[in-house]
């Protein structure tokens, strides 16, 4: 029957992506896949010349994952002409909602036929384990039903009651073509979260995904064409940010930029964007969020939570913008505290073969490339030069009596003071930095000292007192004893330098509409 059907070609990708790189990389049988650009429904190499990038596999730095040819202006214009292209004729905008959901769900289905093998591939590029890769795969295709049901439920107004003499039309239209960047860090859920209402509201899209996750960028490409999107709706470039983000950023045939990214590069997208069509941008910048563990708190259920753990910047080695890393615990409470939470992230399970999943949720993996690795162990130094106490961690850790796999212990600073580099800097790791206060309001001082304003969380038994906190902190989401990604029905976005604009919920699916009225 079609059910046994479906799962015997999941089987089947799943043990094909496996033997491909068990293969190539212990018999040299192939060489590493090569990523192409995606454009018009095609596989295209990029201009002759291109620099070859090589990502490997931060779990050992020895096997090659994949490579790819950097994408030259000329490479990026191509992409956007067939976006245009293709919007200007309405292949797409034109559509019928129910023909456009039809197609989306299409895409829909074959991402959940590949999820082994995307799993395995996200696996295989950003160090992550196991069981986390296979959480994130449905997070796309959430995120495009649930703004399939927004598209058939997003209204215009006609309105008489003002001046009935006169009839006004309000309607809602896409915004045009639009360029997404993606980080590297949870690339599956955030590509969900921008292509997802992007198509839905009948836009076309470049998107640039990271070159450290290409490989399960390109394989969801190809679940969309193979579903039947038409050609040019959406494209897929590689490269550097400041060559193909910034030709994104100031291209006058892009009407809408949306990035995820640093604070830093933020400012410069949101720069070239008003400094070529002023077009519009949705921005999710950096996090530098706020734990507050309230007096009341229990605190063996707490630390025993393996949310709140992953909470404190264990959830993918740290690499998440919205984990709480700077954590506040009330001074009657502290000693006693630190030290539980100290032994937990102690016997927290690094694993030096990801793939295994062995102890989850209480493990974590890799760093997923040189770059972010040397700028963790850096910032470390910094917290150790700077005076706070280390309780643990703190150094790299090795896979098989080799140095080469991109491993940080799980680490905690206690005694961190605001003007220590650790406190105020995205660390973007598993990097602790712990300090105490002495009532609510001092709590609620030092969580919004900050230029950041992502997420926060608040652990404690009263979750009326909780709200209240909650409700006074600079954040744009706060979880009240949890924490986990926001679901597609969840705006998400930040205060001051954490961004403009939410993602998720109607209010994210807004974002890629303009408004029109029209007066008879």
């Amino acid at each position: 029957n079609a059910e046994y059907m479906g799962y015997q070609r999941r089987v089947f990708f799943f043990f094909f992506f496996f033997f491909f790189f068990f293969w190539s990389t212990f018999f040299g049988g192939m060489s590493a896949p090569r990523i192409l650009n995606f454009i018009n429904n095609q596989d295209v190499a990029p201009a002759a010349g291109a620099v070859t990038f090589q990502h490997r596999n931060p779990a050992n730095q020895s096997e090659v994952v994949y490579e790819l040819g950097f994408s030259s202006l000329a490479d990026v214009d191509a992409a956007i002409a067939a976006a245009r292209t293709a919007f200007d004729a309405g292949v797409w905008s034109n559509m019928a909602t129910k023909d456009r959901n039809a197609i989306l769900s299409r895409a829909c289905n074959l991402i959940r036929e590949r999820a082994p093998a995307i799993a395995a591939a996200l696996c295989a590029e950003t160090g992550r384990v196991m069981p986390l890769c296979g959480l994130e795969v449905p997070q796309i295709t959430e995120s495009l039903e649930y703004n399939m049901a927004l598209a058939l439920t997003t209204n215009g107004e006609c309105n008489t009651t003002w001046n009935p003499a006169q009839t006004t039309l309000i309607l809602n239209e896409p915004v045009g073509v639009v360029g997404c960047i993606i980080p590297w860090n949870y690339p599956i859920m955030l590509l969900g979260q921008k292509i997802a209402p992007a198509l839905c509201a009948g836009c076309t899209v470049v998107a640039k995904p990271s070159e450290f996750t290409a490989s399960t960028a390109i394989m969801i490409a190809h679940c969309f064409r193979d579903a039947g999107l038409p050609a040019g709706v959406l494209n897929m470039v590689f490269g550097g940010g400041p060559e193909v983000g910034g030709r994104i950023s100031s291209s006058m045939h892009i009407d809408m930029v949306s990035f995820t990214g640093s604070t830093a590069t933020a400012k410069l997208v949101m720069q070239s964007a008003a400094q070529s069509n002023m077009k519009k941008v949705a921005l999710e910048a950096g996090g530098k969020s706020a734990n507050i563990i309230m007096p009341d708190a229990n605190i063996d259920a707490v630390v025993g939570n393996p949310f709140f753990l992953l909470s404190c910047a264990l959830l993918h080695s740290g690499q998440v913008c919205a984990v709480g890393s700077r954590l506040f615990v009330h001074e009657s409470i502290k000693d006693e505290f630190f030290a539980k939470l100290t032994q937990a992230f102690r016997n927290f399970h690094v694993l030096t073969h990801p793939a295994s999943g062995e102890g989850f949720p209480f493990c974590t993996g890799a760093i997923t490339f040189r770059g972010q690795f040397d700028k963790i162990m850096e910032l470390i130094e910094s917290g150790k030069s700077q005076g706070a106490t280390l309780a643990c961690g703190g150094e790299r850790l090795v896979a098989d009596g080799k140095d080469q796999g991109l491993f940080v212990a799980p680490t905690i600073f206690t005694n961190v003071t605001p003007e220590m580099r650790i406190y105020k800097e995205e660390i973007f790791g598993p990097v602790m930095c712990c300090s105490s206060y002495k009532d609510i309001d001092e709590a609620v001082r030092l969580a919004n000292a900050t230029e950041f304003g992502l997420a926060a969380m608040i652990w404690g038994t009263d979750v009326g007192q909780a709200l209240n906190v909650a409700k006074r902190l600079q954040a744009g989401f706060v979880a009240i004893n949890g924490f986990g990604a926001p679901g597609p029905h969840q705006p998400f976005g930040g205060y001051k330098q954490s961004g403009l604009g939410r993602e998720n919920g109607r209010v994210g699916f807004m974002e890629y509409f303009e408004t029109k009225t029209i007066s008879f």
